[in-house]
């Protein structure tokens, strides 16, 4: 390929988002409200009430604060394809996967890394710059064209 066809990597360093940490908390509230509407035993109401509690701790965790070893911390798109930066450190290439969303405001890529490991990053103008973000989306859209 020539020079003039190549593309400089597009590297992704989300930061924290709050709107996703009121959107995590709005989803487990109305998952809990549901949980007071549904005819159910008193122990079966405490027993899924405490999952919707540990699945927001795990969430704020590990996806809004990334404090996890296994939270995603960057992704690099090069010529060779995805690498992606995790907070213990590791680097792993990683396959694109079609269930990728693209949209005007939010982007949310699914990755495969390895046979069971499937990370995500959610990305708004809150958490990269919107021009990065714009990039993104059009080289997403260049991608999905000439497939």
């Amino acid at each position: 390929m020539s020079d003039h066809h190549r593309r400089p990597p597009l590297r992704l360093r989300p930061r924290r988002s709050r709107g996703l940490a009121l959107l995590l908390l709005i989803t487990h509230l109305l998952a809990a409200g549901v949980l007071l509407l549904v005819p159910l035993t008193l122990m079966v109401r405490a027993l899924l009430l405490l999952l919707v509690v540990s699945s927001l701790g795990y969430g704020y965790w590990a996806q809004v604060l990334g404090r996890s070893p296994w939270s995603l911390r960057e992704a690099t798109w090069s010529e060779q394809g995805w690498q992606l930066g995790f907070r213990n450190g590791r680097q792993h290439e990683a396959v694109l996967l079609p269930s990728t969303l693209v949209s005007v405001r939010l982007v949310i890529l699914h990755f495969r890394v390895g046979w069971l490991r499937y990370p995500q990053l959610i990305l708004t103008e809150e958490v990269i710059d919107a021009e990065l973000l714009r990039r993104l989306r059009v080289r997403l859209r260049l991608q999905r064209s000439a497939a």
